[in-house]
């Protein structure tokens, strides 16, 4: 050993030149990685939203990375608040769902008291993440807080719901107490497979054919259902969820939802007969803000009122040229008319077509009195349209039961005859009218006495 390696020795013993720790070093460099690492899970998280070179930017400028000249040497520090969220809170002590009181606490997406997640957990609605977050940060103040629906008003799928549920016919839903239907034009290239909208105290909802439509029936009217119900009030399912229930409950009771493009959720509804129709959960800051049974209809995003046709008036007078008590020569003076004598027999001489017009020639009975034949001539004895008409007072081919007995008050109804009421000023006439499924004007005609049939 030589005089240098003596004075090298000499110097590296020297107490005076040794540098002193911190008496908190270890916690300082503790919280410093801490700190990077919460910056580097909050840039990664930002990521799927476009935030990241701001959330970086702004981490760095922090922590003098940015800023720092030649002679810096930076210290570990505690991180402002703002860069390490508690991603993933402690769990909310939330009421049971009713209808599975034994499985995972509601709301804790984690499936664990301790918050830790319990299998894969990448499914999570909520967006909640373990992610490394420090589980002794500050909790938000943001956190969804449910409500306790078991007090709220049920809704059933299956049966129905101030008196309406999906599924029911038009004809029934015109039963209804109370109810008002409005004819609506549906939002879409077939707006026919839209009837309207219907309202209760408690509910509203469409009208319309439902579900994936090919060629509509001939009997239109009739097909028409309760395609969607909206509860106006606060409702819950069967199933427990409600409004006011964490967005992530229904994942729970619902495997099979499913998220559109924002928060909103639905989830198919089994059990009705084989006929599928869904839940749809509209879901506002975490939390179910309103649901609806959807039953697939078609009456598009907007539909609009329905603006009654300007249809020519079925004048009882006459019908293109063709009048009540015309006699058989002088409907054949009209010219392009088909008389068919196929049904001949007795008093009914057979019937005819005439453009659009169409009708019974027979003996003419006296309506106004008491029913007899009081004319021995071929006279033109009933007309029908082919087109659509209205009558004078606005009943037409689709219009309701309560629109018929509001124009015609004193309409006769039976068993073994068609509904008929007399004309208006023409005790001898009288219009003739068809419901279909029960409430919907089918057909009608103008019965000046015939002899062919009934």
């Amino acid at each position: 050993m030589n005089d240098f390696d003596d004075e090298l020795r000499r110097i590296f013993g020297d107490d005076r030149l040794a540098v002193p720790s911190s008496t908190d070093a270890v916690g300082r460099i503790v919280r410093g990685a801490r700190r990077r690492r919460t910056v580097r899970m909050v840039a990664s998280t930002a990521a799927s939203v476009g935030v990241v070179a701001a959330l970086a930017v702004g981490s760095m400028a922090v922590t003098g990375q940015f800023s720092a000249d030649a002679g810096y040497e930076p210290e570990p520090a505690e991180s402002p608040a703002m860069l390490a969220p508690e991603l993933t809170p402690d769990p909310v002590t939330l009421p049971a769902p009713a209808a599975s009181p034994s499985e995972t606490p509601v709301g804790d997406p984690t499936g664990a008291a301790t918050g830790e997640p319990a299998g894969d957990v990448t499914g999570d609605p909520t967006g909640s993440s373990a992610g490394g977050a420090d589980p002794g940060g500050e909790q938000p103040t943001d956190v969804p807080v449910p409500v306790d629906v078991i007090g709220l008003p049920l809704l059933d799928p299956a049966a129905p719901f101030d008196g309406v549920q999906v599924r029911m016919t038009l004809a029934e839903l015109q039963q209804v107490p109370g109810v008002q239907i409005t004819r609506l034009r549906g939002d879409s290239d077939r707006p026919e497979l839209c009837y309207g909208e219907f309202r209760t105290e408690r509910a509203h909802g469409y009208i319309s054919l439902r579900g994936a439509i090919g060629e509509p029936p001939e009997d239109i009217m009739a097909a028409y259902e309760v395609a969607t119900l909206v509860p106006d009030v606060p409702v819950r399912t069967p199933e427990g969820i409600g409004v006011g229930s964490l967005a992530a409950d229904v994942w729970t009771a619902y495997p099979e939802t499913s998220a559109d493009d924002g928060d909103d959720l639905a989830t198919v509804i089994r059990g009705l007969d084989g006929v599928i129709s869904f839940w749809a959960f509209e879901v506002t800051d975490g939390l179910v803000s309103r649901i609806v049974h959807d039953g697939l209809d078609n009456c598009g995003a907007n539909p609009q009122p329905y603006e009654e046709p300007d249809l020519p008036v079925f004048d009882p007078a006459g019908l293109e040229g063709v009048q009540i008590g015309m006699t058989l020569a002088e409907l054949e003076a009209l010219g392009n008319v088909e008389i068919d004598t196929t049904h001949q027999g007795g008093a009914c001489y057979g019937s005819f077509v005439r453009g659009q017009v169409s009708g019974w020639i027979s003996h003419r009975r006296d309506l106004s009195g008491d029913g007899s034949i009081d004319d021995s001539e071929w006279r033109v004895t009933v007309l029908r349209s082919s087109a659509e008409v209205r009558t004078p007072e606005g009943i037409r081919v689709g219009s309701t039961r309560s629109e018929v007995l509001a124009a015609y008050p004193g309409l006769i109804e039976g068993d073994s005859f068609d509904p008929y009421v007399t004309v208006a000023g023409r005790p001898d006439l009288q219009w003739v009218i068809n419901f279909a499924g029960g409430d919907l004007v089918d057909n009608f005609h103008l019965d000046g006495g015939q002899n062919c049939y009934g």
